[in-house]
């Protein structure tokens, strides 16, 4: 009868994937194409932001200093002022907005500040400033950084292998990773057996049936058959490794109070996901909004335990 595999600490088999992984190479990408993918590189403003004075509101553009003293009933001639939309370029020789109510024809009834309905060339941004840091996972939202004149970034894209492990796919795509069959970075398999194996069980329930090795010449790990060791191999290792890949860097955890009592086994990582209310989930398939990670030295935590939760 064969002895049983050794189970190896989470935090030890994680280093050892690393020590696999190969480095992978920044690409440069339009920005519209690096959405979603890991900043190589921080991204930063190639000019002042905006470039000229803009106008933040409708209304006609006006040199402030004309306008001092005026009111209902010493109004001040001011013939000629160019309306002007929000969001355009102020003319030459304004540098205020006069709001529509403040002009009846060619008289002009109350006083505007300098500035007062502008954004001044480079309060937005300055030329240089770093406006996304190397490691951000770039959002739809970052399109916008096209107004500091920002048309493509370095990014880094980790090509994943799922070999019967296909429902991962969503999950290796929003960490900015490419599902590739070819020359893979790293191969997340189910059902399948590795070529060579140097971790062969995993010290976390669920996530036991774990394994670590190569697979194609590839670095591998061999995920459970069961949704729920599927999901905490994903979460304790695959994760982790594309966000190395990428260069990403994680999230800061979120602190929740627990919603019950969550038992764990000694010696083992325990891996809890929370649904609504840091209530722990005991179906794989319940929703999950947060991940509790319960370190192998403990039992587990009391119902309304103040916790550090990651997202799932």
């Amino acid at each position: 009868m064969s002895a049983p595999p050794r189970l190896v600490p989470v935090a030890e088999a994680l280093r050892l994937l690393l020590g696999l992984l190969p480095p992978v190479a920044p690409r440069r990408l339009p920005l519209a194409q690096a959405i979603g993918r890991v900043l190589a590189a921080p991204l930063r403003a190639r000019g002042p932001v905006p470039p000229v004075a803009i106008a933040l509101r409708e209304g006609w553009a006006v040199a402030a200093a004309l306008t001092e003293g005026a009111g209902p009933y010493a109004p001040v001639l001011l013939p000629g002022l160019a309306w002007i939309a929000a969001g355009a370029a102020l003319p030459p020789g304004t540098d205020a907005v006069l709001q529509p109510f403040a002009r009846d024809g060619d008289l002009v009834l109350e006083p505007v500040g300098p500035g007062e309905g502008v954004r001044l060339a480079g309060e937005t941004a300055q030329a240089g400033i770093e406006l996304r840091p190397a490691g951000t996972l770039l959002r739809p939202a970052d399109l916008l950084l096209a107004d500091a004149g920002i048309e493509a970034a370095s990014v880094r894209v980790p090509r994943i292998a799922l070999p019967g492990a296909s429902a991962l796919a969503a999950l290796a795509a929003a960490e900015g990773a490419e599902v590739a069959e070819a020359d893979p970075d790293l191969v997340l398999a189910c059902g399948l057996t590795l070529d060579t194996v140097h971790c062969p069980a995993l010290g976390a329930r669920p996530g036991e049936a774990t394994a670590i090795g190569t697979l194609g010449g590839r670095p591998a790990v061999r995920l459970g058959p069961l949704p729920e060791d599927l999901l905490a191999g994903w979460w304790l290792l695959g994760r982790p490794a594309l966000r190395a890949l990428a260069g990403r860097t994680a999230p800061p955890p979120r602190r929740l109070t627990l919603g019950r009592k969550v038992a764990s086994p000694i010696g083992f990582t325990g891996v809890v996901p929370l649904g609504p209310g840091g209530m722990p989930q005991d179906s794989a398939l319940a929703p999950v909004e947060a991940l509790l990670i319960v370190p192998p030295g403990l039992e587990g935590y009391d119902a309304g335990t103040q916790i550090e939760a990651c997202d799932p």
